[in-house]
């Protein structure tokens, strides 16, 4: 009785809508921040260069930057500087996937 309520249950029950499939973040960060922040975080390209760009695998950065100050950066850009926030081009999780890629940078020195 159980099993046949289960089974008529689940086939009510609507698939779920696929998730369309979401960039590797490597790719993410590559496309979205490496032309000022470079591949490697370390910020020494041309336009890293030119706008002062963190290094972010120094332990400095690492140290002295709060998680709420890269999340918000990632978010709603950086005052003062040619930095553009993502909250309308990206989703939350990708924001919080670049947040932990950056993250990732201090343990890469």
């Amino acid at each position: 009785m159980i099993a046949l309520a289960l089974a008529t249950l689940l086939a009510q029950t609507p698939s779920p809508a696929p998730i369309a499939p979401q960039p590797d973040v490597a790719e993410l960060f590559e496309k979205r921040c490496s032309l000022c922040h470079g591949a490697d975080g370390r910020g020494k390209t041309k336009k890293g260069r030119e706008y002062k760009t963190p290094n972010f695998t120094s332990a400095r950065y690492q140290k002295h930057t709060r998680d709420d100050e890269i999340r918000d950066a990632i978010a709603n850009g950086v005052r003062k500087t040619k930095m553009k926030g993502f909250k309308d081009k990206l989703t939350p999780e990708q924001r919080e996937t670049l947040f932990l890629y950056v993250r990732a940078f201090g343990k890469k020195s």
